[in-house]
């Protein structure tokens, strides 16, 4: 089982820059923000759907025809990209480029960007821990299993708001400018842990923050692309998308480690503190390192 995890998220880390390459090749660049959003909008409706649709066939089948049935959506999937989706065009003179000197091609600006990202992927630990934190706050007054019930329910709201929000984000960045969309995201993800911290073990409450919740990741997943899209030429995205992908993976993993230390160590306060001190300076570094001009509309770029 843990071998059939590992080669599946191996698989999800080859998948998604090679999607990204090929999703943002096939637009405009004024329209590379909506596209991204209605990716991430579709692929998260998949997420909600689909543990539906596998409560349903375990309830009626059992697991093991269950997990047959999956094969079907996944082989169509790689049918669908087999014979539809377009290759993409590949540069001449980019061609056999090898992978260090694609790394040293990527400009300076860039990397300064890459290094707003890590300080907020830092602070962005799984949002399972939300699950936890809303269980630990409503068992006195809910019960455990009720408590657990209802954090699974605002964890589901939270994927619809992350469905929701990704194409109205997408398309906003392509208007107003890409990365003071993102920076204000990275700031609703540090107001997002300090009500953490502070909520009272109100469902009101916790329903607004696992909203907010979904509407910042909404914005991160979609505009950091948007912004590797913006930055760098034809040439080097495959790279970039690659890096980005790779410093968000190793910024989860640390930060949940990290948040999770705090929690058990010190206090769930502590690790909610600490998530937001790195979101908010990886929202600083994106809006104080980046010029007036990348500010104005990103399909102009």
């Amino acid at each position: 089982m843990l071998a059939a995890r590992a080669i599946g998220w191996v698989g999800r880390g080859i998948r998604g820059p090679a999607r990204d390459v090929l999703l943002t090749g096939g637009v405009r660049p004024r329209q590379v923000g909506r596209a991204i959003g209605f990716e991430r909008m579709m692929d998260t409706v998949g997420a909600i759907l689909g543990p539906l649709c596998a409560t349903v066939l375990v309830v009626s089948t059992g697991v093991r025809t269950a997990m047959r049935w999956t094969l079907l959506p996944g082989a169509l999937a790689a049918l669908a990209f087999a014979t539809l989706v377009p290759g993409g065009r590949r540069d001449g003179d980019h061609v056999g480029l090898p992978f260090f000197a694609s790394l040293a091609k990527l400009p300076v600006e860039f990397r300064k960007f890459l290094g707003a990202v890590t300080l907020f992927g830092l602070g962005d630990f799984a949002h399972t821990l939300l699950i936890l934190r809303a269980v630990q706050l409503l068992t006195p007054g809910y019960g455990a299993v009720r408590a657990g019930a209802v954090a699974v329910a605002l964890y589901t709201f939270h994927n619809v708001i992350y469905a929701a929000a990704s194409y109205p984000a997408g398309a906003l960045g392509d208007r107003i400018g890409r990365r003071g969309v993102l920076a204000v995201g990275y700031f609703l993800a540090a107001i997002t842990s300090l009500g953490f911290m502070i909520a009272p073990p109100a469902l009101p409450v916790l329903a607004a923050l696992f909203g907010m919740a979904g509407l910042f990741v909404a914005i991160q997943d979609t505009l950091e692309r948007g912004v590797v899209t913006e930055m760098l030429p034809r040439e080097l995205r495959a790279t970039g998308f690659g890096v980005l992908a790779g410093v968000n993976g190793i910024g989860d993993f640390a930060s949940s480690m990290i948040v999770g230390f705090l929690w058990s160590a010190v206090s769930p306060g502590a690790g909610f503190a600490y998530a937001a001190a790195l979101t908010a300076l990886g929202g600083s570094v994106v809006l104080f390192t980046t010029s007036r001009n990348h500010f104005k509309n990103a399909g102009q770029i």
